[in-house]
């Protein structure tokens, strides 16, 4: 029994001596602030050091370490630390790691000869710096591989055709930064790049690829028509389709190509640009060039809208947007209500409906260079009463004169108005004493000019 109990005292004895053992060594961790035996940093042992050693260590280890990126058996390129301006050796980081040791822990560190590896985290710190690198090498090496291919649609023959995705084995600067970073903070001097290709965005499973497949054959199935002043124009639909992209996922319009659609349309069927044909009273059938009056497609409104209504593909059928004056829906252009000045005869006739309901002589402008009246197909924009009319005359003084109807015709400050200045109209009077520009009326008749005609009026000078 003696011997027994003498066997326990001494087991308990040994046992609090290991725990004082234990739990000093445990303290010293503590207190002394080192790394566990064998710890390793970016491969460098710091077992056993305070950091400011390790700092010390590391500084001096990863001065100039080289690595070697490989992809395969092939090597893409090496690198040396400096060209990162690595951060590893900051005291205050690697007295974060030595806090987070588990003290308790230590007697694995005694009785295991494997290192631990602890990470610096320097891919915080060191960002910057290796995203350049990575981005550097990227753009050097990717000029001899082979990029990825998105998988992409094609309308051909009536029908669209899919084109899968293709892989390369070009690299991706992000995805091979945090490679080379981790190779660092592992200590590891070889890069493995092999699973830092970029990789197709799209391909013929995705979910989004499906969807604007579908949508751009259900556009190309639908009819688009423009009703356009008595015309009727299907857009065909390998237009549609040539119209059509799909870029990162989304399917878009071309909108240049809408533009330059548009614009060739507003120019085939638009009249703001043309000369006309015209039936005068006296002179029979003259051409007339183009002025104010006319009308085209507004391609800068009408883009967008076209573009938003085949992404829609409902179909279309619908007048583009139209600026400028004489559009109708019928095709016709000056139609029966407009003014004729014919400044061979100096006359002037109001139509209204097809019918004369003023005829009169007038005064058009000098025939000089600067105070002719000028021929085109104009407009009535504008009409107000008891106005003043200003310019210059030839010698360089200024004029006022004052009117009760005015009716601006052109762009240039040219219009219909009364003259009371004038002491007859008609004939070859305006040779010498024309005016400068205008068409001057007879007080007599220009209250029935201006009651007669409306904004938008057509005005017809030749």
């Amino acid at each position: 029994m003696k011997k027994r109990k003498g066997l326990v005292i001494g087991l308990v004895t040994a046992a609090v001596a290991v725990g004082a053992i234990y739990v000093g060594q445990a303290l010293h961790y503590s207190s002394a602030q080192v790394f566990f035996k064998d710890t390793e940093i970016a491969g460098v042992n710091v077992g056993g050091n305070t950091a400011s050693q390790a700092a010390a260590k590391l500084k001096t280890a990863l001065k100039d370490q080289q690595y070697t990126l490989k992809d395969g058996s092939q090597t893409v390129t090496t690198i040396k630390t400096k060209q990162v301006d690595l951060k590893v050796t900051s005291e205050a980081a690697l007295k974060q790691l030595i806090g987070k040791q588990n003290v308790w822990s230590w007697p694995a560190h005694v009785t295991t000869a494997t290192a631990d590896s602890l990470e610096l985290n320097a891919s915080d710190e060191n960002q910057e710096s290796v995203q350049s690198l990575a981005k550097s090498i990227a753009t050097k090496a990717n000029k001899t591989r082979t990029a990825a291919k998105d998988a992409t649609f094609s309308y051909q023959d009536g029908k669209w055709v899919v084109t899968k995705e293709q892989k390369g084995n070009q690299l991706d600067a992000d995805k091979l930064a945090k490679t080379i970073t981790s190779a660092i903070e592992k200590g590891s001097s070889t890069v493995d790049v092999a699973g830092d290709y970029r990789q197709p965005q799209v391909t013929t499973t995705s979910a989004a690829f499906k969807t604007a497949q579908a949508k751009a054959e259900a556009i190309t199935k639908q009819t688009y028509l423009y009703k356009l002043s008595g015309h009727k124009i299907t857009i065909p639909a390998d237009t549609l389709a040539s119209w059509i992209t799909f870029k990162n996922g989304k399917l878009a319009t071309d909108s240049s190509a809408i533009k330059t659609y548009l614009t060739k349309l507003s120019h085939k069927y638009g009249t703001i640009n043309k000369t006309r044909t015209f039936k005068s009273t006296k002179r029979g059938t003259v051409k007339v060039k183009a002025g104010l009056y006319g009308w085209s497609i507004k391609v800068k409104s009408e883009t967008p809208a076209l573009s938003k209504v085949i992404l829609a593909g409902k179909g279309m059928d619908r007048t583009p947007v139209i600026q400028g004056s004489g559009y109708h829906s019928d095709g016709t252009d000056i139609g029966k209500s407009y003014v004729e000045v014919d400044k061979v005869n100096q006359h002037m006739w109001v139509y209204k409906n097809g019918k004369v309901v003023v005829s009169t002589d007038v005064v058009t402008g000098l025939p000089t260079t600067a105070h002719h009246t000028p021929t085109g197909v104009w407009v009535i924009w504008s009409k107000q009463r008891n106005a003043t009319l200003r310019g210059q005359n030839d010698n360089g003084s200024s004029y006022a004169s004052p009117v009760k109807y005015w009716m601006p015709v052109d762009d240039t400050g040219v219009g219909i108005h009364d003259s009371s200045w004038q002491p007859q109209y008609g004939g070859t009077w305006y040779v010498k004493h024309g005016s400068h520009g205008c068409v001057n009326t007879p007080p007599s008749k220009i209250a029935a000019v201006y009651a007669n005609v409306k904004v938008g009026t057509p005005v017809i000078i030749f």
